[in-house]
Parts: C-alpha cells; sequence; structure tokens
C-alpha cells in the first residue's frame, strides 16, 4: 500500500529531528532566525500560534518577545526535540502540541498572530493549511508565511522541485514568489510586507540532514557539478566557496492580515 503523505513527512522528519539542533545548518542559524523576528510585527502581549513548527526553531525566537508561543507539528520526534531544546535555552512561555496543520485543534480567532516557516513545500494542497492559519488568526491579526522559493520559469522550476523531491521526498512543491503571494491573496490574506533573503548551503550539510541515499546524493551532486560545468541548469544556482560545493536557495518572508 502506497504511504499517504502525512506518513511520508512523519517519517521523514522522525529521522532528522535529532540533527535539527545541530549548529552549522541554515534553518537554525542565529542571523536569519532574528531577521524573521524582527520583521515580524510582534506585540508583548500576543499570543503566537507557530504551525508546522518542527522542533519550533522560530517560535522559541519569537517567545521573548510575546506572552505566549503554541508550536504545532504533525511529527511527535519533533516536539520532544523542540520540548528539550526550549528547556535547554530557559524559554519557559512555548508549549508545544500534536496536531495536522490541515485541521488546526483551535477555535477561530483565538490568536494574534499564525506563522509557519519552511512548511508549505511540504503540504500537497497549501490553500488547506494557510485558510486554516486565517481561520485561526483573530481579526485583524497578521498571518506570516517564510518559506524558500523556485525560479519563476516553470521548466526551471519543475528541475529545481525534482531535485528537491530526490532528497526529501516529503518536498512536494516549492512555489515561486508570484505563487506564494497569490497564495495568500487567495486565502483572504492583504499583504502588507514582503522581504527575501538569499541564503548560501553547503550541500553535503543540506544532504546529510535528510540521510538521503548515497545513490540520490551523487545523482544530486554530479548534476550540480555539471552545471558549473556548463551543463543544463538544475535552477539551484550552484557555486563553489573555495573547494566546497554550494547552492544559493531564496527565502520569502509575507506578512499579511486577515
Amino acid at each position: 500500500m502506497k504511504e499517504n503523505h502525512h506518513e511520508v513527512i512523519r517519517k521523514q522528519f522522525s529521522r532528522q529531528a535529532p540533527r535539527f539542533r545541530e549548529e552549522g545548518l541554515t534553518l537554525g542559524d542565529p542571523g536569519h532566525l532574528e531577521w524573521m523576528v524582527s520583521t515580524l510585527p510582534l506585540e508583548s502581549h500576543f499570543v503566537v500560534l507557530d504551525v508546522a513548527a518542527g522542533t519550533g526553531h522560530l517560535g522559541r525566537a519569537i517567545a521573548p518577545h510575546v506572552k505566549r508561543v503554541v508550536a504545532l507539528d504533525a511529527t511527535e520526534a519533533m516536539l520532544v526535540e523542540g520540548r528539550r531544546e526550549a528547556g535547554r535555552g530557559g524559554v519557559a512561555n512555548i508549549i508545544f502540541e500534536l496536531g495536522l496543520a490541515e485541521a488546526l485543534p483551535f477555535p477561530d480567532g483565538a490568536f494574534d498572530m499564525v506563522v509557519s516557516r519552511f512548511a508549505m513545500h511540504h503540504f500537497v494542497d497549501p490553500n488547506i493549511p494557510l485558510g486554516e492559519m486565517g481561520r485561526v488568526c483573530r481579526p485583524g491579526g497578521a498571518v506570516a508565511v517564510i518559506d524558500l522559493v523556485s525560479p519563476e520559469d516553470k521548466a526551471l522550476a519543475a528541475t529545481y522541485n525534482r531535485f528537491e523531491r530526490m532528497r526529501d521526498p516529503s518536498h512536494t512543491q516549492a512555489l515561486p514568489a508570484s505563487g506564494l503571494k497569490r497564495l495568500m491573496q487567495d486565502a483572504g490574506l492583504d499583504i502588507i510586507h514582503t522581504v527575501s533573503r538569499e541564503v548560501d548551503v553547503t550541500v553535503d550539510r543540506w544532504l546529510e540532514l535528510t540521510a538521503t541515499a548515497p545513490e540520490i546524493q551523487r545523482a544530486i551532486i554530479d548534476a550540480l557539478t555539471d552545471e558549473l560545468r556548463g551543463s543544463q541548469q538544475t535552477g539551484m544556482r550552484p557555486f563553489l566557496r573555495g573547494a566546497e560545493l554550494m547552492f544559493r536557495q531564496t527565502w520569502l518572508m509575507l506578512v499579511g492580515v486577515r
């Protein structure tokens, strides 16, 4: 029987969870997190929901600036790591809950702000979780989405997403910037802030995080290396930093008001 996508996500992220605390990963980089937090319109009295939070990197970074954070994720192993990291960091005003982004277990208007980071490209239909995020945000509250984006060119985006899925089968589709903006607008959110960031990623660390099979790692590395030699573009914008193979992601942050 073919696994449903929620099972694929749980399997992938249960395997990745212990590595989410490792230093040197772009997803936990303090500078990137500071950039995100400084962009969000946070208030000290806010109750914030972090959807598909993983180990709560963003939620834990937000917590010192607000009253309370609820970090929700579908993978128990991620929540276990998140609780452990919050304890180590002395972050007392964050709670971790198990649940699906597509069916948030909260009443309408329960939160002052709802955020989600690096999750949209894992959903089969991102309209559903984004609609849920809007539902549980109070009228006038903010919904923020941060995600990596694919190239605007459709053919190049398809190639880009194929390599992402090779590395991590829970990846569905990273949208181009225009698609992510349209997704927010279709959810009835008025976009009040848009900011992007170029992020350099070490290929070896990126592949190690997902424990990608050696033969697939080799195929991805070969494709990126071939591109550097003038072969077909992957959409991943590879380059060398010294002898180290790197590639460049674009992260887009959108803040919308309900």
